[in-house]
C-alpha cells in the first residue's frame, strides 16, 4: 500500500474510532438516526417493499422455518420457574389481575349474550349433555323408590315396602333406564327445547354475574403458589409440548397461509402510499425513542469491542480494502 495511503487508513480508523467511544458515540448515532427519519418522511412504504416479499420473508421464516427444539425446552423451563418462584407465593391473584381488570372482563363475558345463547344451544343438543341429563333423571327416579324415601313417606307402612324394594330394586333400575330412553327418543326435540330454555333462564346474565363474582371471590386472595399447586410440572411440559405440535401444524394450514396474505395485502392497502415515518409515528416509536435505546444497547456492546481490539480490527479491515484497491491510488494520484 503506498505510504500516504497508509497513513490516510490510520487517521480513518482512528477518526472512525473516537466517534465510537463515550459522549460521541451518542452524538453519532443521534445524527445517523434523524437522517435516516428525515429520509424515511419522503419515503413510502411501497417504494420501498411489496406484498409479495413480506409474503416470502413469511413462508421463509414462519412457515418453513425448522424450529428448534432448544426453544421448547427453554419455554419448559421458563414455565416451571413461574411455578417454582418464591415470589409466586408472596403474590396474590388480584395484584396480577386486579378487580377492575376482572369487573371489565366480566362484564363482556356476560354482555356477550349471542354468544351465551348459542353455546346452551349446542350443548342442549349435545348427545353427550342428553345421556346425562338421563342418568340423571333415571337417579332420581330410582332415589325415590329407596327404603329410606319410602319410610320418611309412608312411615310404619314403609317396612312392607322395604324388602320388595331391595328385590325388585335392579329390575327397576334397569327398566326405567330403558323407558326414559325410549322417551327421550321420541320426544328429543321436545325436551332439548325445554332444557334449551330452562338453561337460559337459569344461565341468565345476572345469575352468570352472580356465578363468576363467587369464583371471583374465592380466587381474589388466593396467592399465586396455591392457584398453580393444582399445575403439576407434567402437566406444564405437557401442555408446552402441546401447544408446540400445535402451531407445527397450524402454521402450514391453508387457512394460516390465506389469513397471512390477506393481513398483509390489507396493511399494504392501508399503509402502501403513506410515508415510513407516518407509519413509524402511527406505531408510537419516535426518533427520541430509537437513538435511546441504541445508545443504550450499543454502547456496552461497543465498549467492549473496542477493549479487545476486536472494533478496530474491523474497521481496519473494512476501510483497507478501499485504501489498498487502484481505485485510492488513481485518486491520489490524480
Amino acid at each position: 500500500m503506498n505510504e500516504v495511503l497508509e497513513r490516510l487508513l490510520q487517521a480513518q480508523v482512528r477518526y472512525e474510532l473516537a466517534k465510537l467511544e463515550g459522549q460521541e458515540l451518542a452524538r453519532t448515532i443521534e445524527h445517523g438516526v434523524a437522517r435516516l427519519f428525515a429520509w424515511s418522511r419522503t419515503v413510502a412504504l411501497q417504494d420501498v417493499v411489496t406484498p409479495e416479499q413480506i409474503h416470502g420473508v413469511i413462508e421463509r421464516y414462519v412457515v418453513e422455518l425448522r424450529v428448534s427444539g432448544g426453544i421448547t425446552e427453554l419455554t419448559g423451563e421458563l414455565a416451571r420457574l413461574v411455578l417454582q418462584s418464591r415470589r409466586s407465593a408472596s403474590t396474590r391473584f388480584d395484584e396480577i389481575v386486579t378487580p377492575a381488570s376482572y369487573a371489565e372482563f366480566a362484564d363482556k363475558l356476560v354482555g356477550l349474550d349471542a354468544l351465551r345463547r348459542v353455546l346452551i344451544q349446542k350443548l342442549a343438543q349435545s348427545m353427550t349433555f342428553s345421556a346425562i341429563n338421563a342418568q340423571l333423571i333415571a337417579r332420581g327416579s330410582l332415589d325415590l323408590l329407596t327404603p329410606s324415601v319410602v319410610r320418611r313417606a309412608f312411615g310404619a307402612a314403609s317396612k312392607l315396602w322395604e324388602p320388595l324394594s331391595r328385590s325388585l330394586h335392579p329390575l327397576i333400575e334397569r327398566r326405567l333406564a330403558d323407558l326414559l330412553e325410549q322417551f327421550l327418543e321420541r320426544h328429543r326435540e321436545r325436551v332439548t327445547r325445554d332444557v334449551e330454555q330452562r338453561l337460559l333462564k337459569v344461565l341468565e346474565p345476572e345469575s352468570m354475574r352472580v356465578l363468576l363474582d363467587e369464583i371471583w371471590d374465592g380466587v381474589a386472595a388466593m396467592p399465586l403458589s396455591e392457584a398453580f399447586a393444582s399445575i403439576g410440572e407434567q402437566d406444564l411440559e405437557d401442555f408446552v409440548v402441546l401447544v408446540h405440535e400445535f402451531w407445527l401444524r397450524y402454521r402450514k394450514s391453508d387457512f394460516f397461509r390465506e389469513i397471512s396474505k390477506e393481513m398483509v395485502d390489507y396493511f399494504f392497502a392501508k399503509y402502501g402510499a403513506q410515508t415510513l415515518a407516518a407509519i413509524v409515528d402511527d406505531m408510537g416509536v419516535s426518533e427520541a425513542m430509537v437513538s435511546a435505546e441504541l445508545i443504550y444497547f450499543l454502547q456496552p456492546i461497543l465498549q467492549h469491542a473496542a477493549r479487545s481490539g476486536a472494533l478496530e480490527q474491523t474497521l481496519r479491515e473494512t476501510l483497507s480494502s478501499f485504501y489498498s484497491s487502484d481505485a485510492a491510488l488513481r485518486a491520489l494520484q490524480g
